[in-house]
């Protein structure tokens, strides 16, 4: 699997975590935190779909101080946003 599927796959299955806390809350999360990194996460995914990512050293890593910041490490969605967010740095 080459970069840019694994970036879109990661950044789908973060979207589904984000939007499960979201329905049903879960981890103590913040909803305005919550929207806000899915906004981000729609965000990177339309990038990785049109195939027009900046450079890699123009690529932010918002969400990952997000969610050192003040997320639960065990939480499946902290895992998740992180991963992807990674995999869009890399892609």
């Amino acid at each position: 699997m080459d970069r840019l599927e694994r970036a879109r796959r990661l950044l789908e299955a973060a979207l589904r975590e984000v939007e499960a806390e979201i329905a049903t809350p879960s981890c103590g999360l913040r909803q305005a935190q919550l929207a806000s990194c899915r906004e981000t996460l729609t965000g990177y995914l339309a990038a990785v779909n049109a195939g027009q990512l900046p450079p890699r050293r123009d690529r932010p890593e918002a969400l990952c101080r997000l969610v050192l910041d003040g997320w639960p490490f065990d939480a499946a969605v902290s895992s998740a946003v992180l991963a992807a967010e990674r995999a869009f740095r890399n892609a």
